[in-house]
């Protein structure tokens, strides 16, 4: 008996499909098939209703702020490509006021420095000419003297060399033909 039941057991376990798990596959009942449909729908339920918006409207929060965000960055983008703009013009308008102000003072410097040498040069064309009459006035005084002094000097190198005192008429023709006057 004892072989019959092995070999009745073998032929049963022979008769199947040779991998117990899959052998309950067959064994499903109504219930569990039920059961199945139950849970699966109770889930599917869940998570559409209940899950599914919650995510959803994180989500969407979350692309809110960050589109937010982003408008806000540009919003400040373009204030602060506009402030610096404004430092800009702000900057260059100084830059041609500062240039302004050097070429005035530039200019009233060369007004104060031409008016100056102007007058200097008036000045030293007044005592210039002065110096020119003095000069003048020395030279005449010194030429009439010229004439005396060489009628002199002539007329004792003629009595030196000759032993005669030449007369005063000759020595003043023959010192005024040299002399050219």
């Amino acid at each position: 008996m004892e072989q019959e039941a092995v070999h009745s057991a073998a032929a049963g376990h022979e008769a199947s499909s040779g991998f117990p798990p899959f052998d309950q596959i067959g064994a499903f009942g109504v219930s569990q098939i039920f059961w199945l449909i139950v849970t699966f729908a109770a889930l599917y339920i869940a998570v559409a209703y209940v899950f599914l918006p919650k995510i959803r409207a994180s989500i969407e929060t979350r692309d809110g702020a960050i589109k937010s965000d982003v408008a806000k960055a540009a919003a400040l983008s373009a204030k602060a490509d506009e402030s610096v703009k404004q430092v800009e013009a702000q900057i260059a308008e100084a830059r041609a006021r500062s240039r302004d102000t050097a070429a005035k003072a530039k200019a009233e410097a060369d007004a104060k420095t031409a008016a100056a040498t102007a007058a200097k040069e008036a000045e030293l064309n007044a005592r210039l000419g002065a110096a020119e009459a003095r000069i003048s006035e020395n030279r005449a005084k010194a030429m009439s003297s010229v004439s005396a002094v060489a009628e002199d000097a002539a007329a004792a190198i003629a009595e030196r060399l000759t032993g005669i005192k030449p007369a005063a008429a000759a020595v003043k023709s023959a010192v005024a033909g040299v002399m050219g006057g």
